[in-house]
């Protein structure tokens, strides 16, 4: 098992981004996660700490009396261990009070309500994304991945899995969304900057003409928001390219969408 290689995957900077993305955190509250088949990062451990500090389980693993390290093990070997910032930016006495009321909260399965907080630094958010986050490191979208960043962020929560992200992002919109993304090849689903999931359109639809599962469409909603994209998730390779990261983009001027990769 190669500690290092987990270890980089996890938080895959270096060098002063490294640096500066540890200064920013301070203090903060972590929590480790089992990732389900549908993308969902259910909690296993929560931890406070400074530096790398969420590393350190991965670093005696050898004791497999523990029961944690056995969860650990099990995850990595699956390919399925995440490690997700619930808080940063804090002094230590702020840490500990997050991280005892994260572990109280653990028994009733509510720990969406006290991730979520009251500002940007309280805010469950994986590791990978929070680097892009904190060290404001953005890429371009290139032109044959050109598509339309859609903003979810009224929608979106940190528990979601892979259902309730594509059914935010791929309605309903009016028919201006519809109209900008004509050549648009691809849908970027987008929070606070980042992107979360890349999918593939195939082609604009009445909305409801698909079913929803996770949410509910209105009559109110319907009648000012009238269109959905039917797709798919992209394939692998494009993913790997943006999702966790911030794509640039112009100014929306108060749209939920924006053109992307067209320059």
């Amino acid at each position: 098992m190669n500690i290092n290689k987990i270890k980089n995957d996890l938080l895959p900077i270096k060098g002063n981004r490294r640096s500066k993305f540890f200064r920013e955190l301070k203090s903060y509250v972590y929590v480790y996660c089992e990732i389900t088949d549908d993308n969902k990062r259910l909690p296993i451990y929560i931890g406070k700490g400074k530096s790398d500090r969420f590393f350190s389980h991965l670093n005696n693993l050898e004791d497999d009396s523990s029961r944690k390290n056995k969860k650990i093990i099990e995850l990595i070997k699956e390919k399925r261990l995440g490690i997700d910032i619930l808080a940063y930016g804090l002094d230590d006495k702020t840490a500990l009070s997050v991280e005892s009321a994260c572990i109280d909260l653990m028994g009733i399965g509510n720990l969406a309500n006290i991730v979520r907080g009251h500002g940007d630094n309280i805010k469950r958010v994986s590791l990978k994304e929070l680097t892009s986050l904190v060290t404001k490191q953005t890429i371009k979208v290139k032109r044959e991945h050109r598509g339309v960043s859609i903003l979810i962020n009224r929608d979106y929560k940190p528990t979601f899995g892979d259902l309730e992200i594509f059914e935010i992002t791929r309605g309903i919109w009016t028919k201006k969304m519809v109209t900008l993304s004509k050549d648009a090849i691809y849908a970027y689903a987008t929070f606070k900057g980042v992107v979360k999931e890349v999918y593939e359109i195939h082609s604009w639809v009445p909305a409801g003409t698909q079913e929803y599962f996770t949410r509910n469409l209105t009559p109110e909603r319907l009648s000012k928001a009238r269109w959905e994209f039917v797709g798919r998730k992209a394939p692998e390779k494009i993913r790997s390219i943006y999702v966790g990261n911030i794509i640039e983009r112009k100014r929306s001027y108060g749209d939920p969408f924006i053109k992307v990769g067209f320059e």
